[in-house]
């Protein structure tokens, strides 16, 4: 939104050449595509651009999908500053014609390296949107919940991971487990699941470990 607006001001004032030319400098820097990543500023601003566009401009094709605006694109852009969160922006608008423009797509870990898994075409750009929208806002934070706090009746503090087909890695794991542990001053636990398996996690004076569960 900041970005949008930015770029919208800065284009109607009349600079000369050299601040222009800066200006645009700077701008690129914050917004451009991160090759093999995404740069929410390139992907929001992306989305603003195209919210206007289609209620200011639209196509044929977008007026016989989606009839004729009834709102300007800026009153529509506005409306959906307010009412709209980080996912449910990616939902509404984040449409298949623009992953494919930014060529989005979606990759996954085989052995040492990184392989792309889907791509955003007639089959798969809703499956890689859905897993976009999975990462942003508070989508990225895995949901922990305390199920026991006196697991074996000796004061072991029991958490659960709410799987949602996306493992933890185990490393930042480690690390939160062994501030858990301080705070708590006993041992803590957390049940996941890893490859696939029921797993736990312990963290004590002994230090950490990770065990399957049957």
């Amino acid at each position: 939104w900041a970005s949008y607006w930015h770029k919208k001001i800065l284009e109607s004032l009349d600079l000369d050449q050299g601040l222009h030319l800066e200006f645009i400098v700077n701008h690129n820097q914050v917004v451009r595509p991160i090759p093999g990543q995404i740069n929410p500023y390139h992907l929001g601003l992306k989305l603003w651009e195209d919210i206007y566009r289609r209620y200011t401009n639209p196509t044929a094709e977008e007026i016989k999908r989606d009839g004729k605006p009834v709102k300007s694109g800026t009153e529509k852009i506005f409306e959906v500053r307010e009412v709209e969160r980080d996912a449910s922006f990616l939902r509404r608008y984040l449409t298949e014609d623009l992953m494919r423009e930014m060529d989005i797509f979606e990759y996954e870990a085989r052995g040492e390296e990184l392989v792309v898994s889907k791509v955003a075409d007639d089959e798969g750009w809703k499956e890689v949107k859905a897993t976009l929208i999975k990462n942003v806002g508070t989508n990225s934070i895995p949901v922990l919940k305390v199920d026991d706090a006196d697991f074996g009746q000796n004061r072991t503090l029991y958490v659960k991971h709410d799987h949602d087909g996306r493992d933890l890695h185990i490393e930042y794991a480690e690390k939160s487990l062994n501030y858990l542990q301080r705070l708590w001053g006993r041992e803590v636990v957390l049940e996941t699941v890893l490859d696939g398996k029921r797993s736990l996690l312990c963290c004590n004076d002994r230090g950490f470990s990770v065990r399957a569960l049957k």
